[in-house]
């Protein structure tokens, strides 16, 4: 994979985390660990809306 798919949600654009981690070449698990660090990080800095970074999924696989 050479680009990123960009999704619009409703005037949001979103990118697949499983998308990130192929073309970072990143397993998926670690990402979102990473991105649960990134969270954690963003939590403490009253400037920044954590929904302007990461939306939360409820996708199951299979």
């Amino acid at each position: 994979m050479n680009q990123l798919t960009i999704l619009n949600q409703n005037g949001q654009l979103l990118v697949d985390s499983r998308d990130v981690a192929e073309m970072t070449d990143v397993r998926h698990g670690h990402l979102l660990a990473k991105i649960d660090g990134y969270i954690k990080a963003l939590l403490t800095e009253p400037n920044f809306r954590l929904s302007d970074f990461f939306i939360e999924s409820s996708y199951q696989d299979s």
